[in-house]
């Protein structure tokens, strides 16, 4: 008989029940497509062994004129620098810690002034949210911005000394950002949750405007309120929690100028975007957003596995970041389950697939400086990622795997007999075990057969008589595999 390529499309579908994502792969773990190939996510080790106080919502990693590699971490409660391997604590002096989770706020001060109806009792889905940080870089030094207190701070490189409120800025900032023209921007400047001012260039202590300076403000034409902004290529993207703004450099006398280019796609968090090059991709109540120069919605097979399934009341904490050595954009988020983020969802944008597991993680940042990917795990350690295949040392066997949806081998009423089968030559034989689970009907018992890879001739004896199969393949050593196409041979069978 003929040997029948059972070939499943990479990336996940989740977007509907497990029958609906029938020759497809429904759900995944710590794997990753490359070419076509099934192989494993790399693994990580701890960065070092400082374990940091508070839950992470920034990193920045960068290097300085000299060349020395330093990172900044923000938590709730403190801001960390780190030069040579080491962290330091740089908390500024007077810094007010920030809650760690959102909580349910309905005192007085807890929404912007004119919110509601006087004399109406407020909801209780305001929320305080968990503090943030934005971390940038104003040359070498780094310069951060938490929503615990709003106070812009500069750090200087010296890690015997703290980072220290920079002087004249705007207080009261929901976060900040430098501009490619030298300019800092603070946002949400001095409470007003729709303003944007900025700093006399090459100047960053220079915020009121003259006739000798270029410092000036804007506010944006919105309903909503600033949640943050990025550089995407020459251009600034700044999202509210409704919409989506662009401010582009003019020159003297206005200096920037700031336009609303997009309604309904506003951003769900302050990290909920992951920026590469030119391009921008975000989270939003309604799904996945992409700005190349224009925004449009952007396609996602398992959409549904986020916005049906996360927290809500925590969204604030979804963090999006950039694994440029394989065209991924990362996304990790609190699920219904949970109070921190605990799940991940990545769009390979170089084959253009969606893939999906479980990982806590808080804040990530991409190689460049460091060499490898950094995040940070929910219990406040920072790990180099993508490197071996251990989760710090520890096994990950039980956790690397992928799973399709059914697979129909039958021919209308009968039955398909599959006597072998065989891997293609990109499996690497020890490290991968298949799990071939048959029903005959989707609503029959389900059976459960295990092949290891192991034969010296390459075929794997099989005794299945099925109407539809459902095939996973998950990783029994911590290695590395590539696995592509499997071929069975399949024959007709009876009807019943």
């Amino acid at each position: 008989m003929p040997l029948v390529p059972l070939q499943i499309p990479p990336g996940v579908y989740r977007n509907g029940t497990e029958y609906e994502a029938k020759g497809r792969w429904f759900d995944t773990n710590l794997v990753r497509w490359r070419e076509g190939l099934l192989e494993p996510i790399g693994g990580w080790a701890r960065f070092d062994e400082t374990q940091l106080d508070g839950k992470a919502r920034g990193i920045l990693a960068w290097r300085a004129n000299d060349s020395a590699r330093y990172i900044a971490v923000g938590t709730n409660t403190k801001l960390y620098g780190s030069q040579g391997g080491q962290f330091y604590d740089i908390t500024p002096s007077g810094f007010t810690t920030g809650k760690a989770d959102s909580q349910p706020g309905l005192g007085w001060g807890t929404a912007s002034y004119g919110d509601g109806d006087y004399g109406v009792s407020r909801p209780s889905s305001d929320l305080i949210d968990a503090a943030t940080w934005s971390l940038d870089n104003w040359g070498e030094y780094l310069v951060a911005c938490s929503t615990a207190d709003g106070k812009v701070y500069e750090w200087q490189l010296d890690v015997n000394s703290d980072a220290a409120v920079l002087s004249n800025a705007p207080t009261d900032n929901v976060g900040i950002i430098v501009t490619n023209e030298r300019y800092l921007v603070c946002l949400g400047a001095g409470g007003n949750k729709r303003k944007v001012q900025w700093s006399d260039q090459e100047d960053n202590t220079t915020w009121t405007p003259s006739d000798v300076n270029t410092a000036g403000d804007l506010e944006l034409e919105t309903n909503g309120q600033i949640a943050c902004a990025r550089r995407v290529g020459n251009d600034i993207l700044i999202w509210t929690d409704i919409d989506v703004h662009l401010m582009r450099y003019l020159g003297p006398p206005f200096v920037y100028g700031i336009e609303r280019i997009a309604v309904g796609s506003g951003i769900v968090g302050p990290k909920a975007v992951s920026v590469s090059g030119n391009t921008a991709i975000w989270l939003s109540e309604s799904g996945f957003w992409m700005y190349d120069g224009s925004i449009r919605p952007l396609p996602c097979d398992a959409v549904l596995d986020v916005t049906d399934n996360i927290n809500r009341d925590q969204q604030v904490k979804v963090y999006g970041g950039h694994n440029s050595e394989f065209g991924e954009m990362w996304w990790f988020y609190p699920s219904l389950e949970s109070i921190e983020n605990d799940k991940y969802i990545v769009y390979d944008y170089r084959e253009n697939h969606w893939m999906v597991g479980e990982l806590a993680r808080t804040a990530w940042v991409d190689q460049g400086a460091l060499g490898e990917p950094l995040a940070v795990g929910a219990d406040g350690y920072v790990y180099e990622h993508e490197t071996g295949f251990l989760d710090n040392g520890a096994t990950r066997v039980g956790s690397v795997f992928a799973e399709s949806g059914p697979i129909e081998v039958g021919q209308g009423d009968r039955f398909a007999v599959i006597n072998r089968i065989i891997a293609d030559e990109y499996a690497v034989i020890p490290s991968v075990r298949a799990t071939i689970l048959t029903k005959n009907t989707p609503q029959s018992t389900e059976s459960t057969d295990q092949y290891s890879f192991d034969e010296s001739d390459g075929y794997i004896d099989t005794r299945i008589n099925a109407r539809q199969l459902k095939m996973k393949l998950e990783a029994i050593r911590d290695a590395g595999f590539k696995f592509g196409t499997l071929r069975m041979d399949i024959k007709q069978g009876s009807r019943r």
